[in-house]
């Protein structure tokens, strides 16, 4: 992953409890207020915020947005990996250990 951000297979990330998230629309609407900044989320990024309301790895995220979006399993993961570092990096997800 890049920037430092080190996965391994079994790593689980779950939502932090910090940031507050609406849906407006198909735009999931986050406002962290220990950052100071608003977030919107579409798409996939809407959808596995969504999914890291419970603890999630890499293989389940992928294994779930691969049913519902077409995108090929390399490209999934690798998409996935980079979007999670960086919500990781804003503080808006945490590893779950």
């Amino acid at each position: 992953m890049k920037k430092g951000i080190v996965t391994k297979p079994e790593t689980r990330w779950v939502r932090s409890s910090e940031p507050v998230a609406v849906n407006v629309d198909k735009t999931v609407v986050m406002m962290s207020l220990t950052q100071g900044k608003y977030y919107g989320l579409e798409g996939p990024g809407g959808r596995i915020w969504a999914l890291l309301e419970t603890p999630q790895t890499l293989g389940s995220l992928c294994a779930e947005l691969e049913k519902e979006f077409e995108v090929d399993p390399e490209t999934c993961e690798r998409d996935v990996e980079e979007f999670v570092g960086s919500l990781l990096r804003e503080s808006l997800v945490r590893v779950v250990e």
